[in-house]
């Protein structure tokens, strides 16, 4: 477990003075970012590899990147990362998401017919664009999209973001509620350090099974016997095993309570691997 007492630390939020994200300002992890850390200074990235190699190198606190959104599902990207740069989820926020199509101000909505945005938001908003054959062009992040259609002033051309990015970059509003109703999109704040806290309830888990029948049946029915209720499994390919596997998983509960302690001691002797991915609220 990576040494779990020598990693914990308490929380000091008055210590983050820098976060990082992905993409350019009035994309949805900026105004996740501003959101948990109203007083800091955040850094825009490229990439999400660069937001997990600037905490890594110590130049930023905290990332904030998306992991799950309702429709679309997981950011597989993110997980992959969490594991690769050995980082720890700190804190969890949920975001509803609304996309409206935003277009150059001398345009219609009937002039579009093209439509640029992450690919996320275009899964989310697949059925009204597919209902109206437009064109579909991925960007890495919904305020780049803005930001290249404002730049290259084609009436045709128009992008999926949010309403205070199409205000920001000097869009026209062609057509609000794309996405269904029930869009959110959860977001992790990253750090080199697993924090403990006890106003937690969430906690997140990697861990690999023995390769034999029943191994991933016992190791739910340990938390089910503590009657910890998990939130999400998912299971993502183990790159340095062919057709093996690596399950993330989420349950309710709190680092410092005495039965969840025990739980993860029980994992980590039954298991080949077990790493604590994170201890937070959502």
């Amino acid at each position: 477990m990576n040494n779990l007492k020598s990693n914990l630390v308490r929380k000091k939020e008055n210590k983050v003075k820098k976060v990082s994200y992905q993409g350019l300002p009035f994309a949805y992890s900026h105004l996740t970012s501003k959101a948990l850390f109203e007083k800091a200074e955040l850094i825009s990235k490229e990439t999400f590899e660069d937001v997990f190699q600037d905490v890594h190198d110590g130049n930023t606190d905290i990332g904030v990147v998306p992991i799950e959104n309702t429709k679309a599902g997981y950011v597989n990207e993110v997980y992959d990362l969490l594991l690769e740069y050995n980082l720890y989820i700190n804190y969890g926020y949920i975001r509803k998401i609304d996309h409206c199509l935003a277009g150059t101000y001398d345009g219609k909505l009937e002039d579009v017919l093209e439509v640029h945005s992450h690919p996320q938001a275009l899964m989310q908003c697949k059925n009204y664009l597919k209902k109206h054959k437009l064109k579909l062009v991925n960007e890495i992040n919904t305020a780049v999209a803005a930001k290249k259609i404002r730049d290259e002033k084609n009436k045709t051309k128009a992008c999926l973001c949010s309403k205070e990015a199409a205000l920001h970059y000097g869009l026209k509003v062609l057509k609000e509620e794309l996405n269904p109703k029930e869009n959110y999109t959860r977001f992790a704040a990253i750090s080199k350090k697993l924090i403990k806290d006890k106003n937690h309830n969430r906690i997140s888990i990697l861990f690999k099974v023995p390769h034999k029948a029943g191994a991933l049946d016992k190791v739910i029915s340990l938390f089910a016997k503590n009657n910890l209720s998990l939130s999400t499994i998912y299971s993502r390919p183990d790159m340095s095993s062919p057709w093996k596997y690596l399950f993330y998983l989420d349950f309710d509960g709190n680092i410092l309570d005495e039965k969840v302690s025990n739980v993860l001691n029980d994992l980590e002797k039954d298991l080949p691997y077990l790493k604590i991915l994170g201890s937070y609220s959502i």
